[in-house]
């Protein structure tokens, strides 16, 4: 078994104090968060020129760090960045939304060229509609427009050698990919072996209790439907409530139960920690706390 954390754990390191601060704490894998001032996409552009010298200097510090590249992951949830958008007065909803796409296949490319295997995905939130006049949010999921979209981002990372790997949210957090049905409608919509699933224990917790199922029962089918389609984990924990992000252990999640799922369907991918240190762990205790208790713990049920 081997760990990961993302970056943005550390979101107000330097880049350098950050990777060395995951490998103290023994994670043998980084997942580098695309949000200023780590590795915002459009840092590594000069116009529409991808700038070499910046993904050159980027390599070299995950390289000395230590750590494995295992992926990125493009800041979208709460940037201006949604391809679902439709009817969004003032602007043309169409611009916005092909802004947002090009958001995502110019991160795709800096994900080339850095390395990574794999480059994150989430659905955003949305469903507004006009009715008598006012806007009405109805969670329409309009996966066909997801579909569509990822299907264009899929052709756009196969070009490129990157596989994208999305990330079911929480009702709390999207309209659209939430739910194991809404991850297989899109990923036999789309078809495509460059577009890959990977599960977060917090998601599956919060997403299990909206839909009156049990959680750990819930994580264990969403690991044997997707099967050989589940390329990466995500690791937090919560009370079933709202995505919390709290170390494993801290929230009522089945942490044994998933990794016996997850060992049991033969995942050979990474697990990786995406804690936050808000909420229920604000600083102090340091990042560097929060790492080191979430992989000992990790470690403490996997073993067990």
């Amino acid at each position: 078994m081997k760990m990961a954390s993302v970056t943005s754990l550390l979101k107000y390191y330097p880049l350098p104090a950050a990777l060395k601060t995951i490998a103290d704490a023994g994670y043998e894998g980084v997942e580098l968060w695309g949000g200023f001032p780590h590795a915002w996409s459009e840092d590594f552009y000069d116009g529409d020129v991808l700038d070499k010298a910046a993904i050159g200097r980027c390599v070299g510090l995950i390289r000395d760090s230590g750590l494995e590249l295992v992926s990125y992951l493009p800041e979208q949830c709460f940037y201006p960045v949604n391809f679902l958008v439709d009817d969004a007065p003032p602007f043309e909803a169409s611009r916005l939304a092909e802004r947002s796409l090009r958001y995502f296949e110019r991160a795709i490319d800096v994900a080339a060229a850095l390395g990574s295997p794999y480059m994150a995905l989430t659905t955003p939130f949305w469903g507004w509609e006009r009715q008598d006049g006012a806007f009405v949010h109805t969670r329409v999921k309009r996966l066909d427009r997801v579909i569509a979209a990822f299907g264009r981002l899929a052709s756009h990372a196969e070009r490129v050698g990157v596989v994208l790997i999305v990330e079911p949210l929480t009702h709390l957090e999207t309209t659209a990919v939430e739910t194991l049905d809404d991850s297989v409608a899109m990923l036999d919509g789309v078809g495509s072996k460059h577009l890959q699933m990977m599960l977060d224990t917090g998601h599956a917790n919060v997403t299990a209790r909206q839909l009156g199922e049990d959680p750990a029962a819930y994580f264990r089918r969403n690991v044997e439907v997707l099967s050989d389609r589940l390329r990466h984990v995500h690791l937090s924990d919560n009370f079933g409530d709202l995505d919390a992000h709290l170390l494993p252990g801290e929230g009522d999640f089945d942490f044994a139960a998933a990794y016996a799922a997850l060992k049991a369907a033969g995942y050979g991918g990474y697990l990786s920690a995406e804690i936050l240190m808000f909420g229920a762990n604000p600083v102090p205790p340091a990042p560097a706390d929060l790492l080191a208790r979430t992989r000992a713990e990790t470690l403490r049920v996997w073993n067990a």
